[in-house]
């Protein structure tokens, strides 16, 4: 995975400027407001001139075109920028000042959209630093991930060439873009030359799908936990558009298996995918799931610019690997952080021989594809048995009236760990005894939770935006029952 990448977004962005001026890049499904590629690319000229390349800047995330013209500004000047949760508090701000020695830039961006002569422009080379990324710390602190120019391209460019995105396609991004899916998402329409809706939620059902409808959204990019709720609630309202609809991509987490047949007979004409990734490894590995049968714990094949390999306990890479004989997913290739900021023990634990190293066991299975199994930390071992909790989870969520479900290891004096489950149920008829009958008849004796290590809990803890249970949190909760 040698290829050597001189494209960025800025270039594409400029490119596209020069060639198609006059197409839309950037719709803000909020106030209506839209862009073109040629005054997107003046206006991140024009606040690159106003910016000191020696600074870094931190930028609280609007869902706004100001705010991507300020994050592209500051990159064009040869400045990193640190995207940040919009209703970040100044206690947080200030600390993460403080921790990236950055300058807090105002939420009112002032924007000049005049034409500027660009000839004496230095675009940055592709190995520089684009932007530090924090992470949403599921798995623990916050870090800051440094991505590079050449990581935000490749990142991009793995979505354009396994969606097969056109100058034509217009794609719905209802995430924060704080975060690198959201990003990534964004980018990718913008180095394919097409169009991209911005949106703050996609919780606001009626402002989706009219968003939908009145730009004509043929590319649907959701996270797990808003397919879950679209499904639940508003099913009809996508079923409605269906006819206009491409793909519909899912990613930030590997979304449910019912979810994904329920998605498969309700939208039969459409591409529907699930992407693999994370901060550290932008989006490397896809999975178009509808052209298969179904293959529970599958997240497909590695993209244009990234390869899979897998590595023992020992650090060396696994000639062969499969469900009993899993290894550690690492990732090679453009997609790879250039490591987490000021923080060289934690990077050099993470990037090894010029992978990242993941927290997640998988496995390739014969059809060449790779298969995950959960992370390493969540992987239960009891006895000589390794018990996957997406299995778990994916029995129960099927159940009619369990609305979500977290599997997680619980320790035991006799087998080291037990699986225990945290249940939140719509039907208050089901009983913990149904769900152990249920498991008993679809999986595994060993695999199968007692009925005392099933909790019914109101919600389950997830992160901000990306809507992932944070199950180190249900673990230290297991010491309250």
């Amino acid at each position: 995975m040698n290829m050597i990448i001189s494209d960025t977004i800025l270039t594409k962005i400029k490119y596209y400027a020069k060639t198609t001026p006059n197409k839309i890049c950037i719709v803000q499904a909020a106030t209506d407001n839209k862009i073109t590629y040629s005054d997107f690319w003046n206006g991140i000229k024009n606040y690159a001139s106003d910016i000191d390349a020696d600074k870094r800047y931190i930028l609280q995330t609007m869902q706004s075109i100001e705010h991507l013209v300020a994050f592209y500004g500051v990159q064009l000047a040869g400045s990193i920028a640190i995207p940040v949760e919009a209703n970040a508090t100044d206690e947080r701000l200030n600390a993460l000042s403080k921790q990236f020695d950055a300058e807090i830039i105002s939420k009112e961006y002032k924007i000049n959209y005049s034409d500027t002569d660009d000839s004496d422009i230095t675009l940055p080379d592709s190995e520089q630093i684009a932007c530090i990324i924090c992470t949403t710390g599921t798995t623990g602190q916050s870090k800051g991930v440094m991505s590079s120019f050449r990581c935000r391209f490749c990142g991009a460019d793995n979505v354009r060439y396994s969606y097969d995105i056109t100058p034509d396609d217009v794609a719905l991004v209802p995430q924060v873009l704080s975060h690198s899916g959201g990003l990534r998402r964004v980018e990718a329409m913008l180095v394919s030359g097409a169009t991209v809706v911005i949106m703050n939620s996609a919780m606001l059902f009626g402002n989706v799908f009219g968003a939908i409808r009145k730009y004509q959204c043929n590319i649907l990019q959701f996270v797990p936990a808003q397919v879950a709720q679209i499904l639940n609630r508003a099913e009809n309202m996508l079923i409605d558009v269906a006819g206009q609809l491409r793909i519909v991509s899912v990613g930030s987490a590997v979304i449910p298996e019912h979810d994904k047949e329920r998605l498969r007979t309700i939208l039969p004409e459409v591409r529907l995918f699930n992407d693999f990734g994370s901060t550290e490894a932008v989006g490397s590995v896809y999975f178009e799931w509808s052209a298969f049968e179904a293959k529970p714990g599958c997240v497909g094949s590695e993209s244009l610019h990234s390869r899979i390999v897998f590595i023992d306990d020992n650090g060396s890479v696994m000639g062969k690997t499969d469900k009993n004989y899993p290894g550690i997913i690492a990732t090679e290739g453009g997609t790879l952080m250039s490591g987490y900021y000021n923080a060289p023990d934690i990077t050099s634990q993470m990037m090894k021989d010029g992978r990242v190293l993941s927290a997640d066991l998988g496995y390739r299975g014969e059809d060449g594809m790779i298969y995950i199994l959960g992370r390493k930390d969540d992987v239960i071992v009891s006895g000589a048995n390794k018990i996957s909790p997406s299995e778990i989870e994916d029995i129960v969520l099927d159940v009619s009236g369990i609305r979500e479900c977290a599997c997680v290891p619980k320790p035991d004096a006799v087998m080291g760990q037990m699986p225990a489950l945290f249940v939140v149920l719509n039907d208050n008829n089901i009983s913990k005894q149904d769900i152990v009958n249920i498991l008993e008849e679809k999986t595994d004796h060993f695999k199968v939770p007692r009925a005392e290590n099933i909790y019914f809990v109101n919600k389950l803890p997830k992160t901000e935006g990306t809507g992932k249970v944070i199950k180190r949190e249900l673990v230290k909760q297991l010491s309250h029952y």
